[in-house]
């Protein structure tokens, strides 16, 4: 069995994006701590060769080619890893989910970057391209399918110094900022509605708030809180309960376009991954025991 490489080459930058800011400020996987190179948004497509063996799941998709469409800069679900020869290697908790899934299921696939806000008309404008964390709700549900949630969020509260905030209580008086369309944007606007909030198309430009004393806090997912505060110790993360924000934020899936014929396949081995260990596997490794599933897996492996 290959195994599955990703890279890209460096290219000028244009501006300050979510992938170049946190290559200034250090940001790197949990589990493996990332120097990661400033890149400029020019998207790159790093070839991923998969095994060609025997898929365990249902419905093989040997011979498939796919598009993976998303940010390289969200860490610690994807970032760039600089390789000794000078090109970039894409690593992260998604990268291994989708490695996998492409060794069980016997397809190949492409990643392509985009800021998040490109990324669903991408989707929804290819029939062989997916992407994910994504939640699903109502309005997306008329455009995209979706396979069962492979990830279950924290929302974190990213501060700069004092104690880690904990509770909307905590929350409340402070200038807040989160990336524009995501489901902690949703949050905020309904759990703070007096909330001071500005939001950002990247959480490279939230954490620079933060870290300027623009924005007291950012509300971000727990995992890429965990990965920035790692990599800047002025910072201190708080993880609100799951009651707080369960309403809001939902699991993550692996999103397409709205029929895509490989999508039942995904959603079979997202199951399968959840059940056989192999998915709190990889969760703690990228991120660390409080976000795994537990003694919850055996119900996620077969959840809608």
């Amino acid at each position: 069995m290959n195994q599955s490489q990703h890279t890209a080459d460096t290219h000028a930058a244009r501006g300050l994006t979510r992938r170049s800011f946190l290559a200034l400020m250090g940001v790197g996987a949990i589990a493996t701590p990332l120097a990661l190179a400033g890149c400029g948004s020019t998207q790159q497509a790093p070839t991923t060769a998969a095994s060609t063996s025997a898929a365990t799941s249902g419905d093989s998709l040997a011979g498939t080619k796919l598009t993976f469409v998303g940010d390289d800069a969200f860490a610690p679900f994807r970032s760039m890893q600089p390789q000794s020869d000078g090109s970039q290697k894409l690593v992260g908790l998604d990268i291994d989910v989708m490695d996998e899934m492409a060794r069980r299921l016997g397809f190949e696939y492409e990643f392509e970057a985009q800021d998040f806000a490109a990324t669903l008309a991408s989707v929804q404008g290819g029939d062989d391209a997916f992407t994910m964390p994504m939640s699903a709700n109502d309005e997306r549900k008329q455009t995209f399918d979706f396979t069962r949630g492979y990830y279950q969020p924290l929302v974190g509260a990213l501060s700069k110094g004092g104690n880690a905030l904990e509770s909307l209580d905590a929350l409340k008086g402070k200038k807040l900022t989160c990336t524009t369309g995501t489901v902690q944007n949703k949050f905020v606007t309904s759990a703070l509605p007096d909330n001071e909030l500005t939001t950002f198309d990247g959480g490279d430009q939230c954490l620079q708030e933060v870290l300027a004393g623009r924005a007291d806090v950012y509300i971000c997912d727990g995992a890429e809180g965990l990965a920035m505060q790692q990599a800047n110790p002025e910072t201190v993360l708080g993880l609100l309960p799951s009651t707080d924000t369960d309403q809001y934020v939902s699991v993550y899936r692996i999103m397409a376009k709205k029929g895509a014929t490989f999508i039942p396949a995904f959603n079979d081995c997202v199951g399968e991954m959840i059940a056989d260990g192999t998915m709190d596997k990889l969760i703690a490794k990228w991120t660390n025991e409080s976000f795994v599933w537990g003694d919850k897996a055996t119900e996620a492996a077969t959840a809608e």
